[in-house]
């Protein structure tokens, strides 16, 4: 018997003959029984599938994950660390101290085991794979995850069915495993699934702070319907591009991309936070539809802050570029030389359902409030256009692999589009636009082309 097996050994004969009681071997016998902890799996899942998204997290009053793509990466931490588990005690062939004659003689054997392997132990490596990725996911359960860990990894070395090497080979395959999947997951985990769209119809979204940078400056201003809000403006000509960003977007995604064009062609750039997100005083956002009143208010501070209205063009990605044409239609002396809708929709359902198919569309519906749903039923941008000011500009980006509002949607518009300036240019290989996405090179040639031409246009009429 080599000197580590009699450590092992030694070390397992003290958890189970020394810290023996009545009491606790009744509290291990039931931590250890994971048939125990199926109602609390089921409760556990149910919740995150309705609320997961808005578990806290430090620093931050919520933090935005995908319920499902949680769930998901547990059912894949259960089978990598069992298919793992499984291999190791294939090949290691340890036999199981409660199975083993010469060594079940010194212990108080008290559990039956059907399988005769015993490294690694499973259950400990389970409990550590899904603590990890659970923590990393949700840090504030990272305490009261490791106790749990700890707890099933100490019940199998009290109750002899493992040594206390296999409980700590487990914990160490199982935060392996954990972590691994979370950094496979970890970009999904971020991305908003139907409970998550309607959270934001609900609850307060996790904020976005933190200055852009070396030349941004901090403004405030009013939106039209009252609410204080505070953007940054990246001061260049006089020329002006006013960013709107999209649903459960943030202004601070297009620091990058408001650089870039001010390299370009000199222009200045302001960022907008719209409601529902970033340090916008009104926490829900409304899908496009009040979304105008914070256009607007940035159309009013740039007026005050000396832009010529003729110099001023609106950049409004996806929902934002939806809003924006409703507030550039209803803007009256405040209507600017043009507008640059990027991946915007006609139809925020129609847009949901080329997302989330029928199916998630209807369970979209039923979980966001009714007012919300009524709003965005009657929230058409088409019907805008028409009213849209001649002298406005409009000019639209489309990506051709964008799923959710492919260029269809932009030579849709283009056909309501009640104005001297409009075109539809479509990227190649661009999707949905992202913060990921924000500031490629094929979309800022693109969008300094749009600026350029409705600028240009605009210049000649003043002539």
């Amino acid at each position: 018997m080599n000197t580590f097996f009699q450590y092992d050994l030694q070390l397992l004969r003290f958890i189970n003959l020394q810290m023996a009681s009545p009491l606790l071997t009744r509290i291990m016998l039931f931590i250890t029984d994971k048939h125990n902890w199926y109602p609390f799996i089921a409760v556990a899942v149910i919740f995150l599938l309705f609320a997961g998204r808005k578990l806290p997290h430090p620093g931050n009053r919520f933090v935005r994950i995908n319920p499902r793509v949680f769930v998901f990466g547990l059912i894949l931490c259960i089978a990598l660390t069992d298919q793992v588990g499984t291999f190791l005690k294939h090949n290691v062939e340890r036999i199981r101290p409660n199975r083993d004659e010469a060594i079940s003689v010194q212990l108080d054997c008290r559990l039956h085991t059907g399988g005769r392997r015993s490294f690694p132990s499973n259950h400990a490596a389970n409990s550590a794979g899904l603590a990890v990725f659970s923590s990393l996911v949700y840090p504030p359960i990272a305490v009261p995850a490791a106790v749990f860990t700890f707890l099933v990894g100490f019940s199998r070395a009290y109750l002899a069915v493992h040594y206390p090497s296999d409980v700590l080979a487990g914990w160490l395959t199982g935060s392996l495993s954990g972590l691994l999947i979370w950094l496979i997951l970890r970009k999904k985990l971020r991305r908003p699934g139907i409970s998550g769209f309607a959270n934001m119809f609900r609850y307060r979204q996790h904020q976005v702070t933190g200055c852009p940078g070396e030349g941004w400056a901090e403004k405030s201003w009013t939106s039209l319907d009252g609410y204080q809000v505070k953007g940054y403006l990246l001061e260049g000509s006089e020329k002006l591009v006013i960013f709107a960003h999209g649903l459960g977007g943030s202004f601070l995604s297009r620091v990058e991309l408001g650089e870039k064009l001010k390299n370009l062609n000199g222009s200045s750039f302001l960022l907008v936070p719209m409601r529902g997100s970033d340090d916008h005083p009104l926490g829900l956002s409304a899908g496009g539809t009040d979304e105008v009143h914070d256009t607007l208010g940035a159309l009013q501070f740039a007026e005050d802050a000396g832009f010529s209205s003729r110099n001023i063009i609106v950049y409004g990605t996806s929902m934002g570029g939806s809003s924006a044409i409703k507030a550039c239609s209803l803007a009256g002396e405040l209507v600017p030389a043009g507008i640059v809708v990027h991946g915007a929709f006609s139809s925020f359902f129609l847009a949901a359902r080329r997302r989330t198919g029928r199916v998630g569309t209807v369970l979209l519906r039923f979980l966001m409030p009714g007012r919300a749903v009524r709003s965005l039923d009657s929230f058409k941008p088409v019907f805008w256009l028409t009213y849209l000011n001649r002298g406005c500009g409009v000019e639209y980006i489309y990506g051709d692999e964008d799923k959710v509002s492919p260029p269809e949607e932009g030579k849709l518009m283009a056909e309501y589009t009640n104005s001297r300036v409009c075109c539809v240019t479509v990227l190649e290989g661009q999707g949905h636009p992202t913060g990921r996405n924000a500031s490629e090179n094929d979309l800022v040639i693109a969008l300094n082309d749009s600026l350029n031409r409705i600028w240009n246009r605009k210049t000649g009429e003043s002539k």
